[in-house]
């Protein structure tokens, strides 16, 4: 497979995912993938420190105080027990959705099975990069942050302060998390997007991973930056058309709902008390089949944007990693150590030095190349 531009990837990878998602027209399958894109991209978990409220509240015993705080603490460690299974399930359906835009394999349950071992490495890799990208931000935001509390408990007015420096201040502050945060974005971005497929594909360790990663970034750094500015306006100008489809088939969906739900004020507001328990029953079981209708087009239409946000990283990477362009453009059999039935980390003459070679499987020869065992007699013999 010859290498694509950042530009020239966008419509294989949109064709590559239309044969996936609506070529086979089952919207049960459309369904599935979407859910496996879904929450594969949504499941990452957000952590957020509990609040470091004093030890004694205004107003309320030590009692109620202590009772309060307890019940924070559980909520908080519940939350924080529901982050980290999001976090490890959207981890391991990361694994999933690359093996089905890539080989186009529906079947969930055995890809599942396949990165039990890998999704723990890829989750180290991921916790690894965000607490040294934490630990390098750190020495310049803490004495902002801490100018900026100075600042605002000195109990000065702000006629007493020169607005425009505080301004300043807080403006260059804003500016530079957003800088920080875009870093970071692209960092993982890279790392989701190239390094992960490594790790599928041949098991590599954590360093090897990074390394690989690094020499794609040095060798074509161009390409690396176009490709980042347009998986940012393709995820933008997905996102904005699928939400307007929502919008539009909300409108469309609460036409026949709506339309059952005012025949039922209509025939049930004058039937008593019976008719009118009947009525909000009907009203909720209404709003149920509205809300289940929303989450699954949700599902589906994100699932659909993410779905191809993955095919178009595979056919970018595809001219560059020999095992990701045999399955895209399958001119011979793929490599079989490329499928993970082989202990995670390991396949036959693997050398960390360079990409291994495709070595196809040996097929069988057809039925015009076999020797003929039994001849034909001859007619005129």
């Amino acid at each position: 497979m010859r290498p694509l531009s950042a530009v020239d990837a966008i419509a294989p990878a949109w064709n590559h995912t239309r044969r996936l998602l609506i070529a086979p027209r089952s919207w049960r399958l459309l369904l599935k993938i979407g859910a496996v894109a879904f929450f594969a991209n949504t499941g990452g978990g957000s952590f957020s420190s509990p609040y470091p409220g004093r030890d004694h509240l205004p107003g309320l015993s030590p009692a109620i105080a202590a009772s309060i705080f307890a019940l924070a603490l559980v909520i908080g460690s519940i939350g924080l027990l529901i982050a980290l299974a999001l976090f490890y399930l959207g981890s391991r359906l990361q694994f999933v959705l690359f093996e089905i835009v890539l080989r186009r394999d529906t079947t969930v349950a055995p890809i599942w099975r396949r990165y039990g071992r890998a999704t723990w490495y890829w989750m180290g890799l991921k916790l690894a990069f965000f607490g040294i990208a934490l630990l390098c931000i750190a020495p310049l935001l803490i004495p902002i942050v801490l100018h900026l509390i100075h600042s605002f408990g000195a109990g000065t007015n702000v006629e007493q302060q020169a607005f425009a420096g505080f301004f300043l201040a807080i403006l260059g502050f804003g500016l530079a998390i957003f800088a920080i945060l875009i870093v970071i974005g692209a960092g993982y971005t890279l790392l989701h997007d190239f390094g992960l497929p490594f790790m599928a594909l041949e098991g590599t360790p954590l360093t090897e991973t990074v390394r690989r990663v690094f020499s794609l970034v040095r060798a074509e750094p161009g390409q690396m930056l176009l490709y980042l500015v347009m998986r940012v306006l393709l995820t933008f100008a997905g996102a904005l058309i699928f939400e307007v489809a929502l919008f539009f088939g909300l409108l469309i969906a609460l036409i026949p709902l709506g339309g059952l739900g005012v025949v039922l004020w209509a025939v049930l507001h004058h039937a008593g008390t019976g008719g009118h328990v009947l009525m909000i029953a009907g009203w909720v079981v209404l709003g149920i089949i509205l809300f289940v209708l929303l989450i699954m087009a949700v599902v589906v239409t994100f699932g659909y944007l993410h779905t191809f946000l993955e095919a178009y990283a595979l056919y970018f990477l595809g001219g560059r990693y020999p095992l990701v362009g045999q399955y895209l453009e399958p001119l011979l059999p793929p490599p079989m150590y490329a499928y993970p039935g082989v202990p995670p980390g390991y396949y036959p003459g693997y050398d960390p030095g360079h990409y291994p070679p495709a070595q196809p499987s040996e097929a069988p020869p057809s039925p015009a190349q076999q020797p003929n065992s039994n001849p034909e007699p001859d007619s005129n013999s």
